[in-house]
């Protein structure tokens, strides 16, 4: 499959070389991209404020029922996936790639189940490799040509969680690239981005920042991920092995704050 794929290793030297021209667009809408990794259980009340929220802001949910789909459908998701989608928001299916070392068989095998069981508008792919590995370049490329052939209006999201090659875009290999993931005190001490990213438009890159403790952090990072051309934010005061099983206690300051930036004012 990865050879039907790939174009000439030339070719994607070239492109490499020649990063995409910028062009003029509408004002930039910064949306929120949720990894939502909780259950909706009854007692929930993430999945409902995150809902609430799809209808004052562009949110995109990270849906992950078992580290990927499962074996079968989980009502419980499917009923808030098709909420938040009738809301206005996105839902993504989260797929995890071992940074380009797990079976291409088991990609596709998971994406698919997502096909056939939720109601999703595209593929979050985690654990994505940044390196210049061609194997890794194919890799990716092979997986984004898959799920857009299963349905070309579908979304595909690549998190490599750091600064990244310019040609996991211009090959294509994601549609987005989420180029943080990391503590607020590394998003304000150590962020650094290559300079092609200045050739693309800000609704092609991500960044999530985690341990952001007080909502004055929480203002203080979206606006920094603005300066830094992200179109795509998330910001949690949650930390540890999983900051991403619940929504930060600032939630509805950091709607107000994509409101005012969508808006064309400041987050204060």
């Amino acid at each position: 499959m990865i050879r039907l794929l790939a174009p000439l290793l030339g070719l994607m030297v070239a492109l490499a070389s020649s990063p995409a021209i910028a062009q003029p667009a509408p004002a930039p809408t910064l949306e929120l991209l949720v990894p939502a990794y909780f259950y909706p259980s009854r007692r929930d009340t993430h999945w409902p404020r995150l809902i609430a929220a799809a209808r004052q802001v562009p949110v995109t949910a990270i849906l992950n029922p078992a580290s990927g789909p499962g074996s079968r459908a989980d009502s419980n998701y499917l009923k808030v996936a098709a909420e938040l989608r009738a809301a206005g928001g996105r839902v993504l299916g989260y797929v995890h790639t071992s940074y380009g070392e797990r079976a291409l068989s088991d990609v596709v095998a998971d994406v698919d189940r997502y096909a056939a069981m939720y109601p999703i508008d595209g593929i979050f792919i985690d654990e994505m490799a940044n390196d210049d590995d061609t194997a890794h370049y194919l890799y990716y490329q092979a997986i984004h040509g898959y799920i857009k052939a299963l349905n070309p209006q579908w979304r595909v999201i690549g998190n490599p969680g750091a600064p990244t090659q310019a040609l996991y875009l211009s090959m294509p290999a994601a549609d987005v690239l989420n180029v943080f993931e990391d503590k607020r005190r590394a998003y304000v001490r150590n962020y650094w981005q290559p300079d092609w990213v200045d050739a693309y438009p800000a609704s092609r890159f991500a960044h999530l920042v985690v341990s952001a403790a007080q909502a004055s952090a929480m203002r203080d990072a979206v606006s920094r991920a603005v300066s830094r051309r992200a179109g795509w934010v998330y910001v949690t005061d949650d930390g540890g092995g999983n900051p991403w099983n619940r929504l930060p206690s600032y939630w509805a300051e950091e709607i107000a704050c994509v409101q005012a930036i969508n808006a064309g004012q400041a987050c204060r």
